[in-house]
């Protein structure tokens, strides 16, 4: 009920707003909704591609500091392991200038800071109060003891660490790798402090977009874009200190008093036990500038993939409207008498020619009431003559009582006299003519149709004496007062075998014919060892046959019995013929066996 009533709510509704409301729903509301969600994932898209961006620089950092750092790592091993060095600084000098040929005579430490311009310097702390001071040994004092990169070096046993060192030279810090180096047995060491350059440091991040920090144990930052933050406390909420290799990131924190988004890449240089962090800052509104860009240029290619089709859309409903409007109206024009139509519609699409067919239609309804008004008058005309007809009529009725009567007498006087032959000739021929008069346009059984032939042949013989033979042969399984066939469809076909192929014929002549089953049909054959036909002759009368025929002379053609049948049976059914001269003719007659109900045949024009 709901589903009927929809549909009749949907045939009241104008086309135009049918194709318009198709539209919104089929095409306008997809492309919306799907344009919003393909916005949406570019705009994850560029996010995405940012945070690996960042992830990606972060990683670069990383890996050239790391590089740095071992290098620092293979020096400090070379200056722990240098012997010549220890002896240096536990000999105890007796003069000034003895001390000073001992460090001259070392030139590693300074050939260490002059071919590597990653070290900024290279200092060793040491106890030895006979020493002479200089870049490279700088002798220990309570002040330095207190230092905590100091205790830390000393707290390492040896390890190397890396350190946030203050140079108070300068005023600058630096990252710097601090290592307690043993001496001698006796306990003695010293504490060396190799500074990493600064500005090969800097160079490492400064073709970077974004800021970079670099921190040491989560505490003090020793690298940065900004100097002024160098030896500050990093201060990021929710950045967690971390030992090791580690990865955090941080969405809308706030650092600076602005929204960021954070990159901390954490992990262990080798040979050491100080976690080194690099951090990535990138402004949350960058982000979100590029994301909000893309939300603009998605929505700017949806307002267009929208605006565009409708307005093509309103423009197209609105000339469809019109010129289905004016058809109606010519329609309605039409309908109510006037023929006299506009001659033409704009345009060749399907409406145009629905208009041409509308003018071609109203030209044959004019010609059919010219022919109709016409042919009032001629049936005016005939009226007349058909009344003067039905008195002719009413007298003829007569004619085949009398004409039966008239045969009855002649078959008696003939029985009488001894003529049974001709007795029984006048009895055939009263029958076949009683059965053409009783015959309707309705099927009748074929033991009617058989009987009708058998009465014509038994005639012909008559005729023909011993010169004619014939054959009916109905298959077994086939009941003869059941199967119904069309009237006059096997006569005639043996008439014409008679006229056309035994009469013109020397010696004597048979018929056959041969009623059998094929599936659910019914093939009659009839064969005649007759004259026969030419190639030439049979395919005319294929091509005859072919042709919708009507009465030839007074009897029915094969091409009027062909007809019949398509027509009452189907265009799969029909006649078929097959001659050769000499040996005669046959023609095949196949319909269904079923009986088809309510067809007027003989009521036609055939």
């Amino acid at each position: 009920m709901f589903i009927k009533r929809l549909k009749e709510g949907w045939n009241n509704i104008r086309i135009r707003k049918k194709m318009i409301g198709i539209y919104v729903i089929s095409v306008l509301l997809p492309v919306f909704f799907v344009s919003l969600y393909l916005t949406y994932s570019m705009s994850n898209l560029v996010y995405s591609r940012m945070v690996n961006e960042a992830k990606t620089d972060t990683l670069r950092v990383r890996d050239r500091v790391n590089e740095l750092l071992y290098l620092m790592t293979n020096i400090s091993d070379k200056i722990y392991f240098d012997k010549q060095l220890k002896n240096i600084i536990s000999t105890k000098y007796g003069s000034f200038l003895e001390s000073i040929d001992a460090w001259k005579n070392y030139p590693a430490l300074k050939e260490y800071t002059q071919y590597y311009s990653q070290i900024e310097a290279i200092t060793l702390y040491v106890d030895n109060s006979t020493i002479c001071e200089n870049s490279f040994f700088v002798k220990t004092t309570e002040a330095i003891r207190k230092e905590a990169w100091y205790k830390a070096a000393v707290r390492s046993g040896g390890n190397m660490i890396w350190q946030c060192f203050y140079n108070s030279d300068n005023n600058s810090y630096y990252l710097a790798l601090v290592r307690r180096i043993r001496i001698d047995d006796s306990g003695n060491y010293a504490v060396m402090v190799m500074r990493v350059s600064y500005s090969y440091l800097t160079s490492v991040i400064q073709n970077e977009k974004t800021t970079m920090l670099m921190t040491v144990d989560n505490d003090r930052i020793v690298l940065a874009d900004d100097r002024k933050k160098l030896g500050t406390k990093i201060d990021i909420k929710g950045l967690t200190a971390v030992s090791g290799d580690r990865e955090q990131i941080l969405k809308d924190v706030t650092y600076e008093n602005r929204k960021v988004f954070i990159v901390c890449d954490s992990f262990l240089p080798q040979k050491t036990r100080s976690t080194i962090q690099i951090i990535n800052i990138t402004p949350t509104s960058d982000i979100t500038r590029q994301v909000f860009a893309t939300y603009i240029t998605g929505i700017a290619i949806a307002l267009i993939s929208l605006v565009v089709p409708v307005l093509l859309m309103v423009l197209f409903t609105g000339s469809f409207s019109e010129r289905i409007l004016f058809i109606r109206t010519q329609i309605h024009r039409a309908a109510s008498g006037d023929l006299d139509i506009s001659p033409g519609i704009s345009g060749s699409d399907e409406i145009a020619e629905l208009y041409t067919d509308l003018i071609k239609m109203i030209g044959d309804m004019k010609k059919l009431l010219q022919e109709n008004y016409e042919h009032k008058l001629q049936q005016q005309k005939l009226l007349t003559k058909q009344n003067e007809a039905q008195f002719k009529m009413l007298a003829s009725q007569i004619n085949p009582h009398f004409l039966f009567n008239t045969l009855e007498s002649i078959r008696m006087k003939a029985y009488v006299c001894g003529q049974r032959e001709i007795a029984t000739v006048i009895k055939l021929l009263g029958k076949s003519m009683r059965s053409l008069l009783e015959l309707d346009d309705n099927p009748q059984p074929l033991k009617s149709e058989l009987d009708f032939v058998r009465n014509y042949l038994e005639i012909q013989k008559f005729r023909f004496a011993d010169r004619v033979d014939y054959t009916i042969d109905v298959q077994d399984g086939i009941d003869e007062k059941i199967l119904k066939v069309l009237p006059l469809l096997i006569q005639p076909i043996v008439e014409n075998a008679f006229v056309h192929g035994l009469e013109q014929k020397e010696g004597s002549g048979k018929i056959d014919i041969i009623v059998n089953r094929q599936y659910e049909n019914v093939l009659v054959t009839v064969k005649d060892n007759g004259l026969g036909m030419e190639t030439e002759k049979l395919e005319e009368v294929h091509r005859k046959i072919k042709e919708a025929g009507g009465k030839t002379g007074k009897s029915i053609g094969l091409s009027n019995v062909n007809q019949r049948i398509k027509l009452y049976y189907g265009e799969a059914y029909g006649i078929r013929v097959d001659s050769s001269p000499g040996t005669g003719t046959t023609v095949w007659i196949s319909f269904p066996e079923q009986p088809v109900k309510n067809q007027n045949i003989l009521g036609k024009e055939w």
